[in-house]
């Protein structure tokens, strides 16, 4: 049983992409902001309480040097004070008596005090563990003891009113800033995933428009981003390519129905004439069913042949041999036909020992002298070069025919492309010859490749490793 799988649109996958690493972003930043702010604002808090004792330690022992003794009533003034702040604080004399005490002087104020502030520290954190702490200290004036001073807080630290309206404050301007933010990777991820997504959706549509053989509509590159123009520009391309190989499709159905219907037109009607009694049955008659025959069999052996090396079963074997007397028999083979076109060959003959599949290599040459004796006129030349490199040979067939228009350049290795539409019986064939060419140089490591003017000729150069 399939197993069904929830799709998302590329659009939907960037949009979250982007909020979630916003949420991601902002939580840390949020998180680490506030621990910091916290544990600086604990160690502030500490300070600010160790300061405020000491401000208090300072007055009472200066007070008690102006009066020469306690004044309670100044007690009270700072006793309330401190309260205000948080403090509660308790000071005796040097005996150790009670001079002033906040809990006696006002005890229901210092209850009030102490709830309010556990109620305030736990509405700021529910992890805030305070309870009520006492500290004592030694009020010394001229370096004597003159008394204590007991402070009682709510400990280790709180924070007062507006320390914590303060706080809060922060606290919501990150939760504007974590929202804000969230809008708006809203915003920007529909705006670049529109961006990225609708190419893709036309280049989806424009393979979907391939797979049904619609090739004239062309993509337009409007995106900036460099990936998705080579998808367009490598779409584009394919849809050329496509189209070429469709109109090379249809040329090969013409070609071969032609080369078919051409010999079995003319065997059938030579046939029928013999048996109704039209023409006798001779040996002249039967010859010529006999040529086309073959012609129909050396197309059928032309199509095997190109099947066997575009399907890369293109077996060599190699040996090593003189490039050059390969050459020099090819073109003996060639000397009647030459001689007919009044043809002039020019090639210097030096010994180059080669490994290859010399069978295969003078299938190629074959191909390219007789391609220079179809499309080249009446006296004529044909120059075949080799050269020697460093690791590789170079050999160059050149004629001064008829030459091959720009247009037909890029396409005449393609299987069954004809430069000559006529199929004119002198330079017949179902194009076939430079495709295998082609693969058979290239099964051996090396290129082929054409330079050609259309009215002054064509050079075939082939380089090929030692």
């Amino acid at each position: 049983m399939e197993v069904f799988k929830l799709k998302f649109s590329l659009r939907s996958k960037l949009t979250s992409s982007y909020i979630v690493i916003v949420i991601i972003v902002v939580g840390m930043i949020s998180l680490v902001a506030n621990l910091g702010i916290q544990t600086k604002f604990q160690d502030y808090v500490i300070k600010r309480q160790e300061k405020q004792t000491n401000e208090i330690l300072d007055l009472l022992a200066m007070k008690y040097e102006e009066d020469n003794g306690w004044n309670v009533g100044y007690l009270e003034v700072i006793g309330m004070n401190a309260l205000q702040n948080g403090l509660i604080i308790e000071v005796t004399d040097e005996n150790n008596s009670g001079v002033w005490s906040a809990y006696e002087h006002n005890n229901g104020l210092c209850q009030i005090m102490i709830k309010e502030i556990s109620a305030n520290m736990n509405s700021y954190s529910g992890r805030w563990k305070g309870e009520y702490q006492e500290k004592t200290y030694t009020i010394v004036s001229h370096e004597k003891t003159i008394g204590t001073l007991t402070t009682g807080y709510i400990g280790p630290y709180y924070f007062d009113d507006e320390e914590l309206i303060f706080i809060k404050a922060l606290n919501s301007l990150f939760l504007i800033i974590g929202i804000g933010s969230l809008i708006l990777a809203f915003i920007v991820g529909i705006i670049m995933s529109l961006r990225i997504s609708n190419p893709l959706i036309k280049i989806a549509n424009k393979a979907k428009f391939l797979s049904e053989g619609k090739y004239k509509e062309r993509l337009e590159n409007v995106s900036n981003t460099k990936e998705i123009g080579i998808l367009i520009e490598t779409i584009n391309n394919l849809s050329d390519a496509l189209e070429n190989k469709e109109k090379l499709r249809k040329q090969l159905t013409q070609d071969v129905a032609h080369e078919l219907r051409t010999p079995l037109t003319s065997v059938q009607g030579t046939m029928e004439a013999m048996l109704d009694g039209i023409w006798p049955m001779n040996t002249e008659r039967l010859t010529s069913c006999y040529d086309e025959i073959i012609r129909i069999k050396r197309l059928i052996g032309s199509i095997e042949d190109l099947s066997g090396v575009e399907n890369e079963n293109v077996i060599l074997n190699k040996d090593e041999f003189d490039l050059s007397k390969l050459i020099i028999r090819l073109l003996q083979n060639y000397e009647t036909d030459f001689a007919s076109k009044k043809m002039k060959v020019t090639y210097q003959e030096e010994s180059i020992i080669l490994n290859a599949d010399q069978d295969k290599l003078s299938q190629v040459f074959h191909n390219l002298i007789t391609n220079a004796l179809k499309y080249s006129g009446d006296g004529s030349t044909c120059e075949i070069k080799v050269t020697e490199l460093l690791k590789d040979i170079e050999i160059s067939v050149k004629d001064n025919g008829i030459g091959i228009s720009e247009s037909d350049l890029p396409n005449i290795f393609e299987r069954f492309y004809r430069v000559d539409k006529s199929r004119n019986s002198e330079t017949g064939g179902v194009g076939v010859g430079l495709t295998i060419s082609k693969s058979i140089i290239e099964a051996h490591g090396g290129t082929i490749t054409v330079l050609s003017q259309l009215g002054k000729g064509t050079e075939f150069i082939i380089t090929i490793p030692k």
